[in-house]
């Protein structure tokens, strides 16, 4: 289970609870600089309630009205044997969500997650992405999924530092339980050294109920859990940021394409990709430009018609 941590505490280490380490919890009223402490320490802070109600709903009725005319199996087929068991043989994902699912869009752009994700990743950026935002839907009888660390995206190497690269919220859209599924995360990896694997007492689980979401670290280890009922799916929707000039990893410029985009407002757009990244005030340059120009001008211009 979880254990909540008093407000008034910076730091976030937190005595195992049972035969598992705790992952903080940080109710509202929220303390930003508590909860960013706690991402960068030991990896991960679960915010309860950060996404209202009425949002979390509209996002299940959207999805599921998509689903029903867009019908998708469980399972993963991308020619790699470990890479499918890796995914979830029994899990559904989702991707290019915000292309599909316009409901994702306040979520995207939830200003508390957002000015919370900028906070993070200032250290190495400016700008931040919206690097992807997955659905995933872990089917009854699931196996747990392979502990793992988000950056190996990236690179397996990447060098792991005091801030972040990059940051998820994963937002719990039915209820996260130790049975369906909760997202199991191992406090404090993301200092450990990369060989390092965990022990079972060392897995935290992240019991959410919808609403809430886990912030966590890309290098934190971590991974979805084993859904041990006969009928119920645990769904989330992950949402990670980066660094403004890291190459995310979808490509939500062809999610949503240019015709699509010219609808969206100019918030949603930047993190889509739509925006140049400027180093120039660090003495660098900039990045993400169309046509030596700013994308998000060339785009309301109807340049990229």
């Amino acid at each position: 289970m979880v254990e909540e941590a008093p407000r008034q505490t910076a730091t976030a280490t937190r005595a195992p609870q049972g035969d598992r380490p705790a992952v903080p919890v940080y109710r509202a009223p929220y303390d930003w600089p508590a909860i960013e402490e706690s991402v960068r320490t030991l990896g991960a802070a679960i915010v309860p309630g950060i996404v209202q109600r009425s949002l979390v709903d509209d996002f299940n009725r959207e999805l599921d009205a998509w689903l029903e005319a867009n019908p998708r199996g469980t399972g993963s087929d991308t020619g790699s044997e470990l890479y499918d068991k890796f995914l979830g043989r029994k899990t559904l994902r989702l991707h290019g969500v915000p292309g599909k699912i316009e409901a994702s869009h306040p979520l995207i752009t939830h200003p508390e997650i957002v000015a919370s994700m900028r906070r993070l990743l200032a250290h190495w950026s400016n700008e931040i992405l919206l690097s992807l935002a997955e659905l995933i839907q872990i089917g009854p009888r699931e196996s747990a999924q392979l502990i793992h660390r988000d950056t190996g995206s990236w690179w397996p190497r990447l060098p792991r530092e005091e801030h972040p690269w990059n940051v998820t919220a994963m937002i719990a859209l039915t209820p996260f339980t130790e049975e369906t599924g909760a997202t199991r995360v191992v406090p404090g990896s993301c200092r450990w050294p990369l060989g390092e694997r965990p022990r079972f007492d060392q897995i935290g689980r992240a019991v959410m109920e919808p609403g809430d979401a886990l912030f966590f670290r890309g290098d934190v280890l971590h991974g979805g859990g084993a859904n041990k009922t006969q009928d119920q799916a645990r769904r989330g929707l992950a949402l990670s940021y980066c660094a403004g000039w890291l190459r995310p990893v979808d490509n939500n410029m062809l999610a949503v394409p240019p015709k699509k985009a010219a609808a969206l407002g100019d918030e949603l757009l930047a993190l889509l990709g739509y925006v140049a990244h400027d180093a120039t005030h660090v003495d660098g340059g900039l990045v993400g430009m169309y046509d030596n120009g700013d994308p998000l001008k060339a785009l309301r211009s109807g340049a990229l018609d």
